[in-house]
């Protein structure tokens, strides 16, 4: 059904200046982003660290805080798409926690979890408009990335690798930034590079061009190989997805499916082994191999309901078993493949159902955009942080975590498709909606003026 055209650029500087949306915005960005734990001290065993307890207070705050101005009506049918099969998914690691060994830990986690990914579908709803989300969120990487270079140029034994380091000595003069190690740092600093394309495209070039350049030179110095070789990849595989629709199944499932097959396909198939090491790659991943078998004979153990959410990994009955002293992966504390943690957390049927929410319902909601012409520079950040994400999670547990901004940036890029593929763009820049509960979306998948006061 037709809707009010959305702000056009004269009009939004008409429009008030929602000071708390974009206080709200910045804040729930940072939050995740920088965490209340920046600089970390490597040099003490994280055994004995305790995390913040107001960390959890604050997080509360926010959430209440972006629930209160979801319930406005103009954007309250936004929220969380699509829920019944977020209700499926959602009630399934709810179920499969209840029957968990340690019921209580399992629904607290997931129930954090949960908070995270519901803050995400409201975080994109609280700019007034595109111009505003690509300034706020120009800022907000120009922030990020201001602390990592302050860090290494002030207090380096906080920013870079040392020596002392109590677990990892080994990665000592690779820059970390205020993250707690050189490839999470790698990570951020690829999601930041795609920030600042798009903020090339959509709001200033110098600006854009000079946060991929800083980027991209701090990720240079973190010794980060694997996030350093998929930033061009995943420039390229966007590119494929987004002017080749033949591309999408291969690209996505096939290479989603061929990435695992290589990594955890190693410890289970011999042929794949034997070819990995004639690639001249290391077969062991890093010693990951063992962890991922560990982690497919858990699979065998409870294939339906799992071990409930993060109630495997770190738990007093793993790495007490008899299982320590055949493997020292009892002490990993996840399985370095977020696809196979899906199966250990929540079983096979758990797998499933994630695999339809992060690979299945994003790649349709890009081929909705592009039919509705409404693929725009944001709908292309979107499907890199989402390319990127998927493809990274065949190498590191990304899905579901509670804090660390990659699961938060796949949830943003995941609920950004889908308000791009309930929108049509109609003429310049006016738009028409399914007839369904959508409500009030501009041409980015925000909010038009209509019903702002």
């Amino acid at each position: 059904m037709p809707t009010s055209l959305p702000p056009l650029p004269d009009r939004a500087e008409a429009e008030p200046a929602n000071p708390g949306a974009k206080l709200l915005f910045a804040l729930v960005g940072l939050f995740y982003w920088i965490t209340l734990t920046p600089f970390p001290d490597l040099s003490i065993d994280p055994v004995l660290v305790k995390p913040a307890g107001w960390s959890q207070m604050l997080a509360a705050i926010l959430f209440l805080v972006l629930i209160a101005h979801a319930l406005q009506p103009q954007i309250r049918g936004m929220v969380m798409r699509p829920r019944a099969f977020l209700c499926l998914l959602f009630g399934w690691f709810v179920f499969t926690a209840a029957v968990s060994p340690d019921m209580a830990s399992a629904l607290k986690r997931i129930m954090i979890a949960m908070t995270v990914t519901v803050s995400a579908s409201i975080f994109l709803l609280l700019p007034r408009d595109e111009r505003q989300f690509a300034r706020l969120a120009g800022a907000g990487v120009i922030l990020i990335l201001g602390l990592c270079y302050l860090g290494v140029l002030a207090f380096p034994t906080r920013a870079i690798h040392q020596t002392n380091d109590f677990l990892e000595p080994q990665h000592a003069g690779h820059w970390r930034g205020l993250y707690m190690q050189k490839n999470e740092a790698g990570v951020a600093m690829v999601l930041i590079s795609f920030v600042g394309l798009y903020v090339a495209s959509s709001w200033s070039k110098r600006i854009g061009y000079a946060i991929v350049a800083a980027a991209v030179f701090f990720l240079l110095h973190t010794g980060a190989k694997t996030s350093m070789g998929m930033l061009p990849a995943m420039l390229v595989l966007a590119a494929l997805v987004e002017r080749f629709p033949v591309t999408r199944l291969p690209i996505v499932f096939g290479g989603v499916a061929l990435l695992n097959l290589l990594t955890i396909g190693v410890v289970a198939i011999r042929p794949i082994r034997d070819f990995v090491q004639s690639l001249g790659i290391d077969a062991t991943y890093t010693a990951r191999a063992d962890i991922w078998l560990l982690g497919l004979d858990a699979i065998a153990q409870r294939p339906i309901t799992g071990y409930g959410f993060d109630g495997f990994w770190q738990t007093p009955e793993l790495k007490n078993s008899t299982l320590s002293i055949a493997t020292w992966a009892v002490k990993a504390v996840d399985a370095h493949n977020a696809y196979l943690d899906a199966a250990i957390n929540a079983g096979l049927p758990g797998l499933l159902l994630m695999l339809v929410w992060v690979l299945y319902l994003p790649l349709r909601h890009v081929a909705k955009a592009q039919e509705r012409n409404n693929f725009n520079a944001l709908a292309r950040l979107f499907l890199r942080v989402w390319l990127y994400s998927i493809f990274l999670a065949g190498l590191e547990s990304v899905f579901m975590t509670r804090s660390g901004p990659v699961w938060f940036s796949l949830c943003v890029a995941m609920f950004g498709l889908g308000y791009q593929a309930r929108c049509r763009a109609a003429g310049v820049r006016s738009i028409e909606h399914d007839d369904d509960q959508a409500l009030a979306q501009g041409s980015a998948g925000f909010r038009s003026a209509q019903g702002q006061g």
